[in-house]
């Protein structure tokens, strides 16, 4: 008999979730490939593009991620930014499955042709999830060097 299906909620950043969402940690060696929680909420409260979120699982905080729409090269991007499993809760599927959660919600919402990020080429753990999402390389450097990767909407491939 297979596991019942956890719930998995996208929840805004807020009074009843931000201490245990800045007390996530990541393994050590993860440390170097993103902010850490603390600065992403601080830049996102400077720049109000993104929208950070707390990922849930039967209501229990363990991940976060951060979004934005920037107006780049006269054109909009969507940018699936930030995105951390917290490391007790790593290994169990959640980074795909919060991933296919967040990317469906961000094509509906900003009805985008593709989605973008970057990832550091030495971040290979991320690679291979972003892989499996579909992601692939546009050939493009952000300004720290980390290489640029696009999801092309599927209703824009139909």
């Amino acid at each position: 008999m297979s596991q019942p299906i956890p719930l998995l909620t996208i929840d805004p950043v807020n009074s009843h979730n931000l201490s245990t969402l800045l007390k996530l940690q990541l393994k050590p060696e993860q440390c170097g490939f993103i902010e850490s929680i603390a600065e992403c909420l601080q830049e996102a409260k400077e720049d109000p593009r993104y929208t950070p979120v707390a990922l849930c699982c039967e209501q229990r905080v363990v991940g976060f991620a951060m979004y934005g729409l920037f107006n780049e090269c006269q054109t909009q991007r969507v940018w699936f930014d930030r995105f951390l499993i917290s490391q007790d809760c790593q290994g169990q599927g959640l980074g795909k499955a919060f991933a296919d959660l967040l990317l469906a919600l961000l094509f509906r919402q900003f009805q985008c042709p593709r989605i973008f990020l970057s990832v550091y080429p030495n971040n290979l753990t991320a690679i291979t999830l972003y892989h499996k999402l579909g992601f692939e390389f546009t050939g493009e450097q952000d300004i720290n060097g980390e290489h640029v990767m696009a999801l092309e909407n599927a209703k824009s491939r139909l």
